[in-house]
């Protein structure tokens, strides 16, 4: 098995489970021993400096991506590109602290009246954001050095494991809330520092000057223009993704914020089988774009629309039908419970989105790759725009109408694109197949009788009405054949079932 499979079965390990720390910690943890307001604030604190980072590191981790091959030797210490890696992104930082002091009036004027908490702690953005840019700058070094698994891990692991942990010491009593945000910023620092003696251990720490006979200065200038052009996209997508919880709790405080962040955490889980399923199909993508072959290209981007739609979409309907059910289990459920119809919305146009497929990849790995930069650069204002107009008349469900519209206008603005350059569109008759699937078995729930709610009641029409959904639209798919690798992967463990058998009879 080589270096880079057995990688990224590592990496994929740890990103699941970090996803089920993620749910604990998010739906259960955070829910139960933070006030919605502290949970608000410590996740604002955390998005800000994700949104921040994505310009501050002056695009280093897709430099990074980009020209080391042009670096790379092991002989030659990598050309010195290392030391370059960890400077400019010091100067971005750097820059981004003075412009972040330089607006602290005008940070405190925002939150003042509706979130005056933030302004007690806004000042750990600041060292948040600078450890959340090394974190990605590092990573994108040993992503290089065919590494991904340990940066991987502490990524997806380590971080939401430490968060969990802070949490239930701060819910024992043991900490303040203070020195939970101050302990949480520590852990980010600690991330860095793992890192680095992560990089040591491969023997990859090479220090030394850029060679100049290859960091000349007009690839220095391309470099340069190649990163401040990616990070604008980057910006776009932090944008689109963070500001409407800020804006939120500017426009109409915590409260409503972390009522917002809950909801949208639980139509998030939809889009996780996208991420799977995008990883497994954009290196196909990319050579099939390489040669030219759009039939490939057409055949890939429908596989992999029809099978996100069968994934996010049975999620959605578990999660819809079951939505009272979700509300009434996690703690202070009956606050976060307002938020019921911003699940609606977002979920809603999250699964449209994974259902037009591979768009975004199509192209980011296609010579139009400038166009996905301006495209979310676009979605960026109009979400700004929208967010800047709905959320002082409807407060969080204006919020979510906006990033609905946002996430809508982004998706068909791609799908358009797609086809209008490659002629190229993800539907097919089977996606309405599953559509109506899904229609038929949300109907179905409406027969089902009221029920006097426990926490034991709930929780056994949750799990045995979630089965029961699952089971019939799996044997509905299968049966219908809607999916050829659904059936096909079906079929290969039934061989082997029955393989087993064989042997041993």
């Amino acid at each position: 098995m080589g270096i880079v499979v057995r990688q990224s079965l590592k990496a994929s390990l740890g990103s699941y489970i970090g996803v089920g720390i993620g749910i604990v910690n998010q739906m259960y943890v955070a829910t139960k021993f933070l006030s919605v307001e502290q949970l608000a604030l410590s996740r604002l604190l955390f998005e800000n400096s994700l949104m921040f980072a994505a310009f501050a590191h002056l695009g280093t981790p897709f430099i990074a991506d980009k020209f080391f091959s042009l670096f790379r030797d092991d002989e030659e210490k990598h050309n010195g590109i290392l030391p370059f890696l960890l400077l400019l992104p010091f100067i971005g930082a750097l820059l981004f602290s003075l412009i972040y002091l330089a607006c602290a009036d005008a940070i405190r004027a925002y939150y003042i009246e509706q979130s005056p908490l933030i302004l007690r702690y806004y000042l750990l953005v600041i060292p948040l954001t600078a450890f959340w840019i090394y974190i990605s700058v590092l990573d994108a070094y040993c992503r290089n050095n065919s590494r991904i698994a340990i940066p991987n891990f502490i990524r997806e692991v380590y971080l939401r494991l430490a968060n969990l942990a802070l949490i239930l010491i701060f819910g024992f009593g043991w900490i303040s809330f203070d020195w939970l945000l101050y302990l949480m910023v520590a852990s980010y620092a600690l991330a860095v520092v793992i890192l680095f003696v992560y990089i040591r251990h491969l023997g990859k720490w090479y220090w030394r000057m850029p060679n100049r006979s290859i960091l000349t200065n007009p690839l220095l200038w391309q470099i340069l223009g190649y990163g401040g052009f990616t990070l604008l996209g980057g910006i776009g997508v932090n944008i689109m993704l963070f500001i409407d919880r800020s804006m939120l709790a500017g426009e109409r405080g915590l409260l409503s914020a972390g009522i917002f962040i809950i909801a949208t955490y639980i139509a998030g889980v939809i889009e996780i089988p996208r991420k799977a399923i995008a990883q497994i199909s954009i290196p196909l993508i990319s050579s099939s774009l390489q040669n030219n072959d759009l039939e490939h290209v057409q055949t890939m981007n429908r596989k992999s629309a029809l099978n996100q739609l069968i994934a996010g979409g049975l999620f959605f309907l578990l999660i819809w039908v079951g939505i009272d059910e979700i509300f009434y289990l996690i703690p202070k459920g009956e606050t976060y419970g307002e938020g019921k119809f911003v699940v609606l919305f977002i979920a809603l146009v999250k699964v449209f989105d994974i259902a037009t497929g591979l768009n975004s990849e199509i192209i980011l790995y296609s010579k139009y790759f400038r166009v996905a930069t301006l495209l979310i650069i676009g979605s960026a204002i109009l979400g700004f725009s929208l967010n800047l107009w709905l959320i002082p008349l409807y407060g969080f469900t204006g919020a979510a109408i906006a990033t609905a519209i946002t996430t809508l206008a982004y998706s068909l603005s791609r799908m358009t694109f797609v086809y209008w350059k490659f002629g190229v569109l993800p539907f097919s008759w089977k996606t309405l197949q599953v559509a109506v699937i899904l229609l038929l078995l949300y109907a179905l729930t409406f027969l089902l009788p009221d029920y006097p709610k426990t926490v034991a009641s709930a929780m056994i029409v949750l799990v045995l009405q979630s089965a029961l959904l699952t089971g019939i639209f799996a044997v509905l798919v299968v049966w219908l054949r809607i999916s050829e690798d659904i059936n096909g992967l079906v079929a290969g463990v039934w061989e082997r079932v029955k393989g087993g058998r064989g042997q041993r009879d």
